[in-house]
């Protein structure tokens, strides 16, 4: 609906986008003269210049004696706006000398419903701000003094953001990071402490270097030892190096056991956490036996085909490393190799005995691992 009229003529022709009644009390150094402040007559409404993205304004009506009067207006970005009780909300200028007004609500579902209104408009007008990064234009003059404050108001709809899914919560949370906005993301945080929410937290991958380096990893076990080079990209976790080595050469996830810059690495890190930055950089693989991991031939063989059938990690910003493809049996390569039963060493197909401790090949020669006593 369309609002025309009352002493301030520039405020004419704007989309009100909601109105409720309230009554208001003061606070703050100097509070804000207000006649018929605490009047049940009195309206605060939101409302918006449809010719202008992204400009709101916040006014106070007075509605007594079937008249409708602006007492105030306020440019919304020239404000913070906070919500002290589910009835209370506090409006503070953010230009000096900050005057401050209260406003409280009839009911709860009022309040909330206009705090929704106000949290998503400032959104939208802080929003607008950062789109022009131009001298801000001339604003109407209401009868308080006002100005554009350069920092956007703190919000704290405790109810509102609680209510939220925890879905949207961080959504919100890795927004207002990347927007260097500290107030939005701590009141997003605090909400999704109060839900006692699980989560992973970890960089994007646009914050590593672009491009796939290699990697040189000196792999070791109990008795031997040898240096390959992994093609890697530096936000891998290392769980998924751990993948693409049980895929390229067969070694469990649960026997390797890394370790980088003198630590021994966990599984959600990424190896950019660890120093891994460049080509040539060094990582060390020790590989337990698979008993001591409680691995039997079958889990082994299952675990393989879901790692080959599985559809491949996008390699995000980096180019591809390979052409991936899934297979409806084992590679040749990984099915002619065999393990050996007493040390578990994945010998090459061409070895009649263990290259490790001289056992024999035993006749099986699909297998991989030993089968677990």
């Amino acid at each position: 609906q369309a609002s025309c009229g009352g002493p301030i003529p520039t405020a004419c022709c704007s989309t009100v986008l909601m109105s409720v009644r309230v009554s208001v009390c003061h606070s703050g150094i100097r509070p804000l003269c207000l006649p018929g402040a605490g009047s049940e007559a009195l309206r605060l409404q939101l409302s918006m210049d449809p010719s202008r993205a992204g400009e709101f304004r916040l006014a106070l009506r007075d509605m007594s004696g079937h008249r409708s009067v602006f007492i105030a207006e306020f440019d919304l970005r020239s404000v913070q706006y906070e919500v002290k009780s589910p009835r209370c909300h506090e409006m503070r200028l953010s230009a000096p000398p900050h005057d401050s007004v209260s406003f409280n609500f009839r009911c709860d579902r009022e309040a909330e419903e206009w705090a929704t209104v106000v949290m998503s408009s400032l959104r939208e007008a802080h929003r607008g701000r950062l789109r022009r990064r131009t001298p801000s234009t001339k604003t109407r003059a209401g009868p308080v003094a006002q100005g554009l404050g350069p920092v956007l108001g703190r919000f704290s709809v405790w109810p509102l953001l609680v209510s939220l899914p925890a879905e949207g919560l961080c959504l919100e949370l890795s927004r207002a990071i990347e927007a260097g906005d500290a107030q939005a993301a701590a009141q997003h945080a605090a909400a999704l402490a109060r839900q006692k929410a699980a989560l992973t937290v970890q960089l994007s991958e646009k914050n590593y270097a672009d491009g796939e380096i290699n990697l040189c990893v000196v792999v070791e076990d109990v008795s031997s030892s040898a240096c390959v080079t992994v093609k890697v990209f530096p936000y891998m976790t290392v769980a998924a190096l751990k993948q693409q080595v049980f895929f390229e050469y067969g070694f469990h996830p649960r026997v390797q056991r890394w370790v980088i810059g003198q630590c021994l690495c966990t599984e959600p890190r990424s190896l950019a956490s660890y120093g891994v930055q460049k080509d040539g950089d060094t990582a060390y693989l020790y590989l337990i036996s698979a008993r001591q991991a409680r691995i039997t031939r079958q889990l082994f063989q299952q675990d393989l085909e879901g790692a080959l059938l599985a559809p491949p990690i996008p390699p995000g910003n980096g180019p591809a490393s390979q052409e991936w493809r899934g297979y409806s049996t084992l590679p040749s390569r990984l099915q002619t190799e065999w393990a050996c039963p007493s040390c578990t060493f994945i010998n090459k197909p061409s070895r009649p005995g263990c290259e490790i401790c001289a056992t024999a090949r035993p006749d099986t020669q699909a297998q991989q691992v030993p089968q677990n006593q």
